[in-house]
């Protein structure tokens, strides 16, 4: 019995880049074919240059037209070589881009399907759990209600993470639906400064709200500015010390609306900066949290075509700034 030799099945060119074009969403052996080109223009501009600035074409005979047709044919030669070297670097470069941002949309599709099929289950766990904790079932005693108080908190925290990977991926994906309105931004900070109530009223925290009676008129999704407000109070409800102060302010700037959100936290490292709205990203591990809200965050106020950034200073508390535009209606003609 003959053993059959099997080879690993090798992409043929049409697929590496009919891969390249699908992930990178552009076609970038074209741009690259174009530059190419015009640079093998300059030795014939050179050239042609050299012919037109004599007074005949003696130049072109004995020694002197000798070295200039060697200088021509080494330039056509080296950039002919140049060009199959350069462009072979990067087709491999392109074909690792493609291959890396396909791989990264399978692991946010997997990560995304898992997380869904978890969230059910979990909902059921949930309201089994309060159904104990009410007594509906029969009486529970005072050892039993801290352990069904555990179960449910860790249950709410298991929750929160799912919601925040699924909005993570429907973000990566494009799938967002936005649904843009004029929202009254002021309307927007009050209604989650008086959800933050209970928390912050247990933690003796002050929650400061600056913004009077300012037109604060925006048109955007006010669910998803909803969440953003509702991420960053979170943050820094979560990092204020007891006693201490939050501090919320509003106010336009021509045709933008900035509002900030201050904590008196222990502040932030200046190289965490930049990474503190990376997915994941948690400053510290021993509170609570899925270092994805203020990732999420971003991704909103982006979509809005507006900025996100913090300002702060290690033991002087952060300040989380975001400025919207009015109107994208205006503002993308």
């Amino acid at each position: 019995m003959t053993k059959q030799k099997t080879t690993k099945p090798r992409d043929s060119k049409e697929d590496i880049r009919g891969l390249v074009l699908q992930e990178l969403k552009e076609n970038p052996y074209r741009k690259f074919n174009i530059a190419f080109s015009l640079m093998t223009v300059i030795p014939f501009l050179t050239f042609f240059y050299i012919l037109v600035s004599t007074s005949s074409l003696d130049v072109l005979a004995g020694q002197a037209g000798g070295i200039l047709f060697v200088c021509l044919v080494m330039a056509i030669c080296g950039f002919s070589v140049g060009y199959i070297v350069i462009s072979n670097i990067l087709k491999r470069l392109f074909l690792y881009a493609a291959k890396l941002k396909h791989s990264d949309q399978l692991k946010s599709t997997m990560v995304a399907s898992v997380s869904h099929e978890l969230k059910n289950p979990l909902t059921i766990i949930k309201i089994n759990l309060d159904t104990l904790a009410d007594g509906l079932i029969g009486s529970v005693t005072m050892a039993q209600r801290e352990v069904i108080e555990l179960c449910l908190k860790v249950t709410d925290r298991m929750t929160h993470l799912i919601t925040d990977l699924l909005d993570i991926h429907k973000i990566e994906a494009g799938m967002i639906d936005m649904k843009r309105e004029q929202c009254d931004l002021a309307k927007l900070l009050k209604s989650q400064a008086s959800e933050f109530g209970p928390v912050v009223g247990k933690k003796g925290i002050k929650l400061v709200t600056e913004f009077l009676d300012m037109d604060l008129m925006v048109w955007a999704d006010g669910r998803k500015l909803t969440q953003v407000i509702n991420n960053l109070l979170s943050n820094a409800v979560k990092h204020t010390p007891d006693g201490q102060s939050v501090t919320i302010t509003a106010y336009p700037i021509e045709r933008f609306i900035r509002f900030e959100v201050a904590d008196n936290g222990p502040g932030i490292p200046p190289d965490k900066l930049e990474k503190i709205f990376d997915k994941f990203e948690i400053l510290d591990s021993s509170r609570d949290g899925t270092g994805l809200g203020l990732s999420i965050a971003k991704d909103i106020v982006e979509l809005h075509r507006g900025r996100i950034w913090v300002e702060s200073l290690p033991g002087k508390g952060s300040t989380f700034v975001v400025v919207l535009p009015r109107d994208l209606r205006r503002t993308t003609r």
